[in-house]
């Protein structure tokens, strides 16, 4: 009896392939947003620029660099030292029109990446940094925030619901041969969304 692995690769060699992920979202104006959490001694919050990033010495986030330029906010956790170890990235207006994964209003922005290096996990600093950079965010007039995290990636979707952020939707993309864009399709927790109604294609 063939198993999912070998079933996913081969429709995957014939151009099969799917994305699933859970789509959260931050209201930036609700009470709470500026009750920030104590930083971890010998950490803090800054802004980071892709040139930074490009002379880290960790290769995780030197191939982040990309990330940056305009409509793009880089934030990251920096030691004592000033070295950086933690990456939040976040993108917004026509940089984030090139994913079109979730329609956005005027005043939303969307977390694209957040990573943390290897040796610095299970510190808590991904946890903070998201709860920084949203703050941050609102003081720059942004209202809202979403996120899409891949279905099985436990830690991130912990980071996530630890912050209180509210899961909005599932998101499903197939790719097939033969078309260029995949087909998405959102089932939404909510009663009421930009994306219409549930389980529609979008």
């Amino acid at each position: 009896m063939i198993g999912k692995d070998q079933l996913l690769r081969a429709l995957r060699r014939c151009g099969f392939d799917y994305a699933c992920f859970q789509v959260f979202s931050m209201d930036l104006t609700a009470p709470g947003v500026e009750n920030l959490d104590a930083l971890p001694d010998g950490y803090r919050c800054e802004e980071i620029t892709p040139d930074e990033l490009r002379a880290s010495p960790f290769e995780s986030l030197r191939e982040c660099a990309w990330y940056g330029g305009e409509n793009a906010c880089l934030f990251a956790m920096r030691r004592a030292d000033g070295v950086a170890t933690c990456l939040q990235c976040i993108w917004f207006g026509d940089r984030f029109a090139q994913q079109g994964f979730w329609p956005l209003g005027p005043h939303d922005a969307v977390s694209v990446h957040l990573v943390t290096t290897e040796d610095e996990r299970g510190k808590g600093l991904a946890t903070y940094l998201k709860q920084q950079s949203a703050k941050r965010m609102r003081d720059r007039g942004f209202t809202r925030l979403f996120s899409r995290i891949w279905w099985t990636n436990t830690a991130s979707l912990r980071v996530s619901e630890k912050l209180r952020w509210s899961r909005v939707a599932t998101l499903l993309e197939l790719k097939v041969p033969g078309r260029e864009k995949p087909v998405r399709f959102a089932w939404r927790k909510r009663a009421r969304s930009a994306l219409g109604r549930r389980g529609d294609r979008v």
